[in-house]
C-alpha cells in the first residue's frame, strides 16, 4: 500500500483553514458564496461547514439582506455564516526587559482582562511561569471561564528580552525558548506558541479587532534601539526571507547627495536617519539655551534621542525646524521606497513614539511629493503600550487556530 501524499487529516485541516480564510475575510457569507470562492462542491462545503457549526466553531446569523435597488430574487434568501468568536478565548502575553503584559481576549482579539507588571529586568521563565498561575486563574475566574475555554498561550518576547528569557537557539526574527517552553507546558497543560514579540506585532497586522479583515501586503516598521528594521508581511503570515534580513532597509538610499558611510551606500538610511546620524545634525546647536524642548526632554542626553522627541522639540525649538523637517523629508522617502519594494497597501509604524499630529505632518511631507494615496497608506501600529499582550494574542488565534483550521 502506498502511503505517499496528502493524509485525510491534512486535507480535512486543509479544506476547513480555506474556508475558515474566507468566512474571516469576507464573512458573514453563504455557503453558496464560500463554494464559488474556493472552488470546492457546494455538497462539501455543506458537510464541512454543517459539522463546524456542530462544534461551535462556525454558526449561521440570518439570512441574506435584501437589496432594494437589487433584482428580486425568488426562493429562500441564502443563510450566512460567520465565526463564533467565543469558540475558544486566547491568552496574550509579552516580556520586554521592563515589564510583563498578560491578557484575555476572544477570537477576535477583544479584550476582557489585562494586567500589566512592572520588573527589574530579572524576569526569568520561573519567575513568569509563577506570575501567570495566579494572573490567568483570576482572570478566568472575571470572565467565567475555565482553562478548557482556552485556545491557548501566546508569547511574544522583545529581543532586548531574550537573553533574560533564555533563549539558547535560533535567530532574532526566529527564537527558540526551551526552558521557557516547557517550563509553560509543564505547568499549564495548554498549547504554548512564542516567538518574537517583534514579528508578532506585525503578524497582529492592521486590523487587529476587525472580525473581517482582507488579508494585504503591508510593511511593519519599528524603531529599537536608535536603529530602523522592516517586516514585510503578505496576507497573514510574514515573509521571514526578508524579515530575516530586515537590516537591509539601513542601506536604502533616502539621499544620493549624503553622507558616506563605510560599508553603506551615500545617503543610506544608516548615514541619514539613524539616532546617531540625526544626533550629529542636532549637536552643533544642542544646549539648555538654544533648544530647551528637547534638551528637557532628553535630559541633556542626545543618546536619547528619538524621532518622536525630535518632531515634539521642533514645534518650539526654532534652531531644530529645517533638520526635523529634513530629517521628515528623508524618512517619507524611505517609506516609500518600502511601499514599492513589497507592494505594500500600508506601511505600518510601530516603536517611534509618534503621535496622530507627527502622522498628519509625515502624510503631508509624504503627500507633497508621492500623492494623497501613498500618505494616507502610513499609519501608526494600534496596538497602544496598555495592549502589547494583543501581539501574543493575535499569533495564537493566528496559529493555532485559522492554521489549523479549528482543529484545536
Amino acid at each position: 500500500m502506498n502511503d505517499c501524499g496528502i493524509s485525510k487529516l491534512d486535507l480535512k485541516r486543509r479544506n476547513r483553514m480555506q474556508i475558515l480564510k474566507v468566512v474571516r475575510e469576507q464573512g458573514p457569507i453563504s455557503r453558496v458564496d464560500i463554494s464559488a470562492i474556493l472552488g470546492i462542491t457546494r455538497a462539501a462545503v455543506t458537510i464541512i461547514t454543517n459539522e463546524m457549526i456542530d462544534q461551535h466553531i462556525l454558526e449561521e446569523v440570518g439570512e441574506e439582506p435584501v437589496n432594494p435597488s437589487g433584482e428580486v430574487r425568488k426562493g429562500r434568501r441564502k443563510i450566512l455564516l460567520d465565526i463564533n468568536e467565543t469558540y475558544k478565548f486566547a491568552v496574550g502575553i509579552y516580556v520586554d526587559e521592563k515589564e510583563v503584559s498578560i491578557g484575555l481576549t476572544t477570537l477576535n482579539a477583544a479584550a476582557l482582562d489585562k494586567q500589566l507588571i512592572a520588573h527589574e529586568g530579572d524576569m526569568t521563565p520561573e519567575k513568569l511561569v509563577s506570575l501567570l498561575d495566579d494572573i490567568l486563574e483570576k482572570m478566568l475566574q472575571n470572565s467565567c471561564l475555565s482553562r478548557e475555554n482556552l485556545l491557548g498561550i501566546g508569547v511574544g518576547i522583545m529581543p532586548s528580552a531574550y537573553e533574560m528569557m533564555g533563549l539558547e537557539e535560533g535567530t532574532e526574527t526566529c527564537p527558540v525558548f526551551p526552558a521557557l517552553q516547557k517550563a509553560l507546558e509543564d505547568s499549564l497543560h495548554l498549547p504554548i506558541y512564542i516567538n518574537s514579540a517583534v514579528m508578532e506585532f506585525a503578524m497582529a497586522g492592521l486590523h487587529y479587532n476587525e472580525i473581517h479583515a482582507k488579508a494585504e501586503n503591508q510593511v511593519f516598521l519599528y524603531w529599537d534601539s536608535g536603529s530602523y528594521h522592516a517586516i514585510p508581511i503578505s496576507g497573514n503570515s510574514p515573509l521571514l526571507a526578508a524579515a530575516a534580513g530586515d537590516a537591509f532597509i539601513e542601506r536604502l538610499c533616502v539621499d544620493p547627495d549624503g553622507r558616506a558611510m563605510e560599508g553603506y551606500p551615500r545617503g543610506s538610511v544608516r548615514a541619514e536617519l539613524s539616532a546617531e546620524a540625526v544626533a550629529d545634525k542636532i549637536r552643533p546647536v544642542f544646549s539648555e539655551e538654544n533648544t530647551p524642548a528637547l534638551f528637557a526632554a532628553l535630559n541633556g542626553d542626545l543618546s536619547r534621542l528619538t524621532p518622536a522627541s525630535l518632531l515634539t522639540a521642533a514645534e518650539t525649538d526654532q534652531p531644530l525646524q529645517e533638520i526635523a523637517a529634513e530629517t521628515v523629508k528623508k524618512f517619507c522617502v524611505m517609506l516609500q521606497a518600502l511601499h514599492c519594494l513589497y507592494a505594500a497597501e500600508h506601511v505600518n509604524l510601530y516603536g517611534f513614539g509618534f503621535t496622530p499630529e507627527h502622522l498628519e505632518l509625515i502624510r503631508k511631507t509624504a503627500e507633497e511629493f508621492a500623492g494623497e494615496a501613498f500618505a494616507q497608506s502610513i499609519l501608526l501600529c494600534p496596538i497602544g503600550d496598555r495592549y502589547h499582550f494583543l501581539s501574543g494574542c493575535t499569533y495564537i488565534i493566528q496559529a493555532g487556530f485559522y492554521q489549523r483550521g479549528g482543529l484545536v
